[in-house]
């Protein structure tokens, strides 16, 4: 009951734009190949909890627990690549930063535009700089490829080393716009040597975990079902968790094997299979030899 009343309270909710009663959940996952792979999750208690503790803390408590399942894997002969933390403004933390340095992770987040940086050695603010540098850079960039084909245009982006004030840390700094925007993205990392191309990419990785959320949310509707106490949430979240892990794959192998579907979402796929009745005696047919195929396995 105590963990109840520490966890369930009024959170503001991005998707709904004001503040609803739940649990709010943090996750850390691995995204491989366009599926989000949940690994751990943690609750961000209440503020009027006595066990209250920021979200970049918790953060950190994940990252850690990252790092223990590491050394663990590294130990039965697996050999890691370089990984990298997505995350967005809310988690720009140093001590974060760091906590992930120690655990094997790539930092990546996101600026606030009011904060100052030092480039060659000159204190400015990343607004101004994106005024009186990136933007005349931009349109140069632009001017010089108007007689190019559509397809041969590239985006215009900037890659900078710089000191970042408030954070007490030299960083990599990228600016750029996605696509149609008018809006110009900032993002750094801890690195110093990793290339733009890298550094966009895998902060892109994080759409990957809004995509999982949104799937637990709207497709499978995981409010619908109802839990009395936090124990049974998690159940809850864990059972859905792992749905929503292998509709992600299904989708993936259906895109794969059928050109009709490679650009469908997991809805339009299944009202698909629904009203295939070919489709439908095909996996009544999968489903009672599997379930034949482990009753003869138990005997």
């Amino acid at each position: 009951m105590k963990d109840f009343e520490e966890c369930y309270g009024k959170f503001f909710s991005g998707q709904f734009g004001t503040s609803v009663y739940g649990f709010r959940v943090l996750t850390l996952g691995v995204s491989i190949d366009g599926v989000f792979y949940p690994l751990f999750f943690d609750f961000i208690k209440k503020k009027t909890s006595n066990a209250y503790q920021k979200p970049a803390k918790v953060a950190q408590k994940l990252v850690r627990r990252w790092g223990e399942y590491r050394k663990k894997l590294t130990r039965t002969g697996y050999d890691f690549p370089t990984l990298h933390l997505s995350c967005d403004n809310g988690y720009s933390n140093e001590a974060l930063a760091e906590s992930c340095a120690q655990n094997g992770l790539c930092y990546i987040s996101v600026t606030k535009k009011s904060h100052y940086v030092v480039i060659e050695g000159q204190k400015v603010k990343l607004s101004d700089w994106i005024e009186k540098e990136f933007i005349p850079a931009e349109q140069a960039h632009q001017a010089s490829q108007k007689m190019l084909p559509e397809e041969d245009k590239t985006t215009f982006k900037r890659r900078i080393s710089a000191y970042y004030c408030s954070k007490k840390q030299a960083v990599t700094l990228l600016f750029f716009r996605l696509n149609g925007s008018k809006k110009v993205s900032v993002i750094y990392s801890t690195s110093k040597h990793i290339f733009a191309k890298t550094l966009r990419r895998h902060w892109f990785q994080r759409t990957y975990i809004e995509q999982f959320f949104k799937l637990l949310k709207h497709v499978l509707q995981i409010g619908e079902a109802r839990t009395k106490d936090k124990k049974g949430f998690e159940f809850k979240l864990y059972r859905f968790s792992y749905v929503a892990l292998h509709a992600q794959k299904l989708v993936k192998w259906i895109r794969k094997q059928m050109k009709g579907f490679n650009k469908k979402g997991f809805i339009t796929i299944q009202r698909t299979l629904n009203s295939d009745p070919d489709i439908l005696d095909l996996l009544q047919e999968k489903l009672i030899a599997n379930i034949c195929k482990s009753n003869s396995y138990k005997q």
